[in-house]
């Protein structure tokens, strides 16, 4: 949603296979809209088709139109799950390096949502700046338009951000979009952004035939506790630390998780060592997606493995009784999302328990215009 440092979507508008990245700094959170607001007036966005505008984001108001819009990019592009309004609001409460008001921008036909664009900036651990674009735009007979003036929209509020910061560092654009998406792939190449990252989208057809792994001698799965929450977060970050596209943790980070409308502790898999949180896979059911599209698919998310507790079949234990656990609670499939480059071999081992790839995410980059690369 990349923007993939961890195996799974955190943000409700970001592909399967990437998530949050932000890092340091607080920006405000989105002002409620009061009832009857009206939406701020449209921006000058020239060769958009008549009865097409774009305009700043409103406000939570916009939340419904932004998941009807983003649940329709979902479904013409192959996604297995949609958003929902409960989480488009957690993540747009905890925006990190990003001030929805001023970064966030929604295109409308004739008063009617059809996509938005974002913006945001992190400082990755490999020394670069790194100001990401999302774009989300569902079926327009003027999307290649939308998706144009959106973009020019995004990457001029980027270089914004960048003529008022002050860093030595290296300023790269970030984008994204799905493998199927052709129009958003031809949008960005066209701009010079270039592939960097494969993510894959996968799935395990049915749910018989688990292996039985145990747990690593040493090591224990209990129940979470709410007490135990901060400590299992700060885990996965920690064992992401490295890996493509990480940067520091924030506290907006923190809250999306501790309020992410879709966490089911009791589907979780958590390894301990005495107090010390070894790894982790932390499943959960979207029954709202699945009531719609009429699947049973639990996912088998954010596998985390620290490096003192690696190479000694972990993961494999923990995802394998993951498995069980969404079947026992009545799915018939699962689900996860996975960087193609993940550096401790992450999509052979789900290979190896039976998933297959369901759907590919491109991650692509550039040098900021106007700065030294």
């Amino acid at each position: 949603m990349t923007t993939m440092t961890h195996d799974t979507s955190i943000e409700q508008d970001a592909p399967t296979g990437c998530t949050d990245r932000s890092g340091g700094g607080r920006t405000p959170s989105p002002l409620p809209s009061p009832a009857g607001a009206r939406s701020p007036a449209p921006l000058r966005s020239p060769g958009l088709p008549p009865g097409v505008a774009l305009r700043p984001y409103a406000g939570p108001s916009d939340h419904p139109g932004m998941v009807e819009a983003g649940n329709a990019w979902r479904t013409a592009t192959g996604f297995l799950e949609l958003v929902t309004i409960d989480g488009m609001d957690n993540d747009y409460a905890n925006m990190a390096n990003c001030d929805p008001r001023t970064d966030c921008f929604i295109a409308e036909r004739d008063g009617a949502m059809v996509g938005y664009a974002r913006t945001a900036w992190f400082d990755g651990r490999d020394g670069e700046r790194r100001y990401e674009t999302i774009l989300i735009v569902g079926p327009d007979p003027d999307r290649p338009a939308v998706i144009d003036a959106l973009f020019d929209r995004v990457e001029r509020r980027a270089a914004e951000h960048a003529a008022e910061q002050e860093t030595g560092r290296r300023r790269v654009l970030d984008a994204f979009s799905p493998a199927r998406d052709a129009e958003l792939v031809a949008a960005s190449e066209r701009r010079g952004y270039a592939i960097v990252r494969h993510g894959y989208e996968m799935v395990r057809p049915d749910l018989e035939g688990i292996p039985d792994v145990p747990v690593p001698a040493g090591l224990e799965a209990r129940p979470v506790r709410p007490k135990d929450l901060r400590a299992i977060w700060e885990a996965d970050v920690e064992a992401f630390r490295d890996h493509f596209g990480a940067s520091d943790p924030s506290e907006e980070a923190w809250e999306r998780f501790r309020n992410d409308p879709l966490a089911e502790p009791a589907l979780w898999r958590i390894a301990w060592d005495g107090d010390q949180v070894a790894g982790q896979v932390r499943s959960y059911i979207d029954h709202e997606t699945n009531a719609r599209t009429g699947r049973l698919t639990g996912w088998t998310e954010s596998i985390s493995v620290r490096r003192p507790w690696r190479r000694r079949g972990l993961a494999r234990a923990l995802l394998a009784d993951s498995l069980r656990a969404v079947r026992d609670a009545g799915m018939t499939e699962a689900a996860l999302g996975v960087d193609a480059g993940n550096e401790t071999g992450a999509l052979a081992l789900y290979e190896s328990l039976g998933f297959v790839v369901h759907r590919e995410d491109l991650v692509y980059e550039r040098p900021m215009p106007g700065y030294p690369s």
